[in-house]
């Protein structure tokens, strides 16, 4: 039996994910096909090249799922945030979200301190009390996701997406810092023909010094990226002080397991369009579950709303200085890349890259790179300005039809196995 079937078995026995297992079975199944060939394709030596740039610095998904359903089941026996009135649910919350602020300014501290050139001491004294709050945060993260997870089921449960008073699958996810992922992309287009996820400690530094190794011996467009969170089972999500952000992502990622058990997300990465179409659903599902668990828990945490009044400038008032619209600025720019891409000119649209990137760090967005992986990418998230797709609209303008039915929308879409599926709704709408 070939070595790696073995090893697919040995993983069979454990508890990871479905998507974790449809991942694993493609893999395998590429790595199977290319076993009696007479001699590797162009295309694998590229492919072993990348793998050799990221010897050692891969993420093992299964390892994680592992430890993590270790946790979630210990907080499931213990009742973890059984009994919390609403007021304790919130002080749960805001404890949390301060102590992540701590942790982050004692970060800054060692930081500086390392660039001062302290003494040793004082340097120690630093790092020691960044790792007592680092430990306490650590202790109260069961407590603060299970509180998290119980408002955004009651949500989900009340928009009509629960089973016996609770959604299904279960919301379950866990604040951890997520695998980086590795995109390739080939020059001439924008297309994700690789992914690869990697160690969450990867810098910037390293980051640009890989994507530049890629690029030279393979000659794809590479990028490393961190993300928010990953919808594995328990989701990852990021640590974050944006509360807004922490609901909708945890709920975005929800969705994701959602999807999985229905034709919609069982083809995700099959194509292009249906890793658009999944993102998409699960970015506007995921907001809209996230403004609800603000309404309903923190009220005062709803931006406020907009009037006319308050939107239009007072007569004789001075003109405002324009702000800049990154989402606007960004889609013009993957406008003209594709209109360059698409006439064969992938140099130019290189150098176009470049000199927009550039205008975007001048306006204060700190982009590292903008190049065709940059697109494949987030370019998948066709609400944003790195898509040319028009599946994003299409998918709000069915979302519009029925604005408070968000059960209704996601089981109108499960089902779809392609863009055409979309667009046949809409004209029967």
């Amino acid at each position: 039996m070939p070595q790696s079937v073995l090893i697919l078995l040995a993983l069979t026995n454990r508890l990871i994910s479905l998507r974790a297992l449809v991942s694993l079975l493609v893999a395998i199944g590429v790595t199977l096909s290319f076993v009696g060939g007479s001699a590797p394709s162009d295309g694998q030596i590229r492919l072993q090249a990348v793998g050799v740039v990221v010897t050692g610095r891969d993420f093992s998904l299964a390892g994680w799922e592992w430890q993590a359903l270790g946790e979630k089941a210990a907080a499931w026996i213990e009742r973890t945030g059984a009994g919390l009135n609403a007021e304790q649910e919130r002080a749960v919350l805001f404890g949390y979200v301060e102590g992540i602020r701590r942790v982050r300014r004692a970060q800054e501290r060692v930081n500086w301190l390392v660039s001062a050139n302290p003494s040793a001491a004082e340097l120690e004294q630093a790092r020691r009390e960044l790792a007592v709050l680092r430990q306490r945060q650590q202790g109260r993260r069961p407590l603060v996701e299970a509180v998290i997870q119980r408002q955004v089921a009651e949500i989900l449960t009340d928009a009509g997406l629960g089973i016996g008073g609770s959604p299904a699958p279960p919301v379950n996810f866990t604040f951890t810092e997520p695998p980086q992922i590795l995109i390739l992309s080939p020059r001439n287009e924008i297309r994700n023909i690789y992914a690869r996820m990697l160690a969450p400690d990867i810098d910037s530094a390293e980051a640009g010094e890989k994507e530049a190794l890629i690029a030279a011996q393979t000659d794809f467009s590479a990028y490393i990226t961190k993300i928010g969170g990953l919808g594995a089972y328990p989701t990852m999500v990021i640590d974050s002080t944006n509360i807004e952000w922490l609901f909708s992502t945890v709920a975005h990622e929800w969705v994701h397991n959602y999807l999985t058990l229905f034709p919609l997300g069982m083809r995700f990465g099959s194509s292009p369009e249906l890793t658009t179409l999944n993102e998409t659903v699960a970015e506007i599902i995921g907001d809209e579950v996230g403004r609800r668990v603000l309404a309903r828990f923190y009220p005062e945490l709803l931006p406020p709303e907009q009037t006319a009044t308050e939107t239009s400038a007072a007569p004789g008032a001075a003109e405002q200085p324009a702000r800049f619209d990154f989402d606007g600025e960004m889609r013009q720019t993957r406008l003209r890349v594709d209109e360059l891409l698409a006439s064969g000119e992938y140099k130019a649209a290189e150098a176009y890259m470049e000199s927009r990137r550039r205008l975007f760090v001048e306006n204060g967005y700190h982009l590292r790179v903008l190049n065709q992986a940059y697109f494949a990418f987030h370019g998948s998230y066709a609400t944003g300005g790195a898509s040319s797709s028009p599946i994003g609209p299409q998918l709000q303008e069915l979302q519009r039809k029925t604005p408070e039915d968000i059960a209704g929308f996601l089981r109108t879409v499960r089902w779809f196995t392609s863009a055409a599926d979309l667009e046949r709704v809409l004209r029967s709408e």
